[in-house]
């Protein structure tokens, strides 16, 4: 059975997706939307899950975190979000070829160095057990949504694939901004473990 099948959802486009669609959207949203959209709608999807899971996704992305932050609450998913935000930055710049270091050396960012181990946020996310249920809230967010519907995504709609027209545009039956996460439902724990083949899953070479 599907995780999803755990939540309720308002609009049929959710329903006709499946996990791996779910997943691409996902990861082409990460690749395309301004990091601070990202950050907004990650902030919203990490705020249903357990504060130890939390944690544990804290410790690991804790070389982004500024000196003046170090006594910041670690299951606060706003810093959480702000951490992926800048890890994700991180990956985009190192894929770019714009953050090219010596072999052995540790790259340098805006809050000091980084062990590239423990750098990648979607690696982070498919260690803890937690990718499915990201993306699915992500995809949920009203942070998305708005971006779609009253933001600057909606001036180019129409040049994105056609499955985020059907999801965010009004106009074509897609999700309402408007209390878009009302009805996704609570992280259940034990969705935790779920790996629903993503173990190795790379969107068809999107990045995971």
């Amino acid at each position: 059975m599907s995780v999803f099948s755990r939540f309720r959802r308002k609009r049929s486009v959710y329903r006709a997706t499946t996990d791996e669609e779910r997943m691409a959207r996902y990861v082409y949203l990460l690749n395309t939307l301004p990091a601070s959209v990202i950050e907004s709608a990650h902030a919203t999807a990490f705020r249903d899950l357990p504060a130890h899971t939390r944690r544990e996704m804290f410790e690991q992305l804790r070389p982004f975190l500024a000196d003046g932050e170090r006594d910041t609450a670690s299951d606060d998913p706003t810093v959480l979000a702000r951490l992926v935000r800048r890890a994700e930055e991180r990956r985009s710049s190192r894929t770019a070829g714009d953050a090219r270091t010596p072999a052995g050396e540790p790259a340098r960012t805006a809050v000091g160095t980084v062990d590239d181990a423990n750098s990648d946020p979607r690696d982070v996310l498919l260690q803890t057990g937690v990718v499915a249920i990201v993306a699915h809230q992500f995809l949920m967010s009203t942070a998305i949504a708005s971006y779609f519907t009253v933001g600057a995504g909606s001036l180019t709609i129409g040049d994105e694939p056609a499955w985020v027209g059907e999801a965010y545009d009004p106009s074509a039956g897609g999700i309402e901004g408007a209390g878009m996460g009302a009805d996704a439902g609570a992280y259940d724990g034990g969705a935790a473990g779920f790996d629903g083949g993503f173990g190795g899953f790379d969107g068809g070479g999107l990045g995971f």
